[in-house]
């Protein structure tokens, strides 16, 4: 017992210096007498150390040559018997998201642990530590976070499998699974065509950073073209967005729209709250889903949680047992469009 405690102590030295970024990949590691020496421990826990990461796949030994890193993107075998998730839990959709996610687990037969994201702390520090414990399967939905590339090639390499939700920050070293946010606006564009509306401007939000957010704006510019109006509110400044919005929708001379595309569930719900007050005639469609209080008449694309979670688990399955033949992807998923009453509904004369 105390050799085993021995070994692995050596083998998270090193996993240590790893993920600090203090070997590339390709480096040679220290011989074993030098590590024998900087470690207090003796030839033969080095040397068995060493077997036990190159069994991992961490290191290769080369007669002769010395040990050399393995930064190797692949899957990492393993049961999927614990599945950690890391979420903001001040996302509207948080509870149902994990509700969803609980359920699949428990059908699985996994034990799911919620990690709230870290705020002091970086992300990939928080994984490690999970990593240093065991746990070796994780669920991230980014939201706000930032991902840092090389420390995620690290983390792949020493034997941590992953899943980005609702964003592609985790390529080329996760997979990545998210809403197919151009189908979302080229759908609820369509609609509201269809239905008679001409102009139909888009509201979001100065989120460049955010993958969701970036691929909704994108998609409504190909769609409406140089014609296009968009409202870009400040993120962080909700009397401002709110003013923004005042102007567009109730106090312009000319108002330039009889419909909008909100972004988000945030921009739609704002927008919702404004039209609601000052009696405005503009038709709402919005991706994601709104809450119930936003009104009923509200053209809405949701989010299929239930498809995304399996996606997710079959993801982590494929990565548990794919092992070399694993690679990276983004998996778009389809929503679900729900036009809410029509019967009231106008045919957009106003335009």
């Amino acid at each position: 017992m105390v050799n085993e405690n021995l070994y692995e102590i050596v083998k998270n030295k090193i996993c240590d210096e790893i993920f600090e970024g203090h070997y590339e990949d390709g480096d040679r590691i220290p011989p074993e007498r030098e590590l024998e020496e900087l470690l207090h421990v003796s030839r033969v826990t080095v040397r068995r150390s060493l077997e036990i990461l190159e069994e991992d796949g961490l290191v290769v030994r080369e007669v002769g040559r010395g040990t050399k890193i393995t930064l190797r993107n692949v899957g990492n075998k393993g049961d999927l018997d614990m599945v950690v998730l890391i979420a903001p839990a001040r996302n509207p959709f948080f509870s149902e998201f994990i509700a969803r996610f609980q359920n699949h687990a428990q059908e699985k037969g996994a034990l799911l642990l919620y990690v709230e994201k870290p705020r002091a702390e970086e992300l990939e520090r928080c994984l490690y530590r999970l990593y240093k414990r065991g746990l070796r399967n994780v669920v991230v939905w980014l939201d706000d976070m930032t991902a840092d590339p090389d420390k995620l090639k690290r983390l792949r390499a020493l034997g941590m499998n992953l899943v980005f939700f609702d964003t592609d920050k985790g390529l080329p070293y996760a997979d990545c699974v998210a809403l197919d946010n151009s189908l979302a606006v080229q759908t609820l564009y369509e609609v509201l065509k269809r239905r008679g509306y001409k102009d139909v401007v888009y509201i979001g939000w100065n989120l460049k950073d955010a993958y969701s957010i970036r691929m909704r704006e994108l998609a409504y510019r190909e769609m409406a073209g140089p014609a296009g109006q968009l409202l870009i509110l400040p993120w962080k400044d909700a009397e401002r967005s709110a003013a923004m919005l005042d102007e567009l929708l109730v106090t312009g001379d000319e108002r330039p729209a009889d419909a909008v595309i909100c972004s988000d569930r945030e921009s739609g719900e704002l927008t919702a709250e404004i039209c609601k007050r000052s009696g405005s005639g503009v038709k709402i469609a919005a991706v994601d889903e709104l809450s119930r209080t936003a009104g009923t008449e509200i053209i809405m694309y949701k989010q299929n949680l239930n498809a995304a979670v399996e996606q997710i688990f079959t993801l982590l399955q494929n990565q548990c047992g794919m092992v070399g033949s694993w690679m990276a992807d983004l998996y778009l998923m389809e929503g679900m469009l729900d036009e809410g009453p029509t019967a009231s509904d106008g045919t957009g004369s106003a335009g």
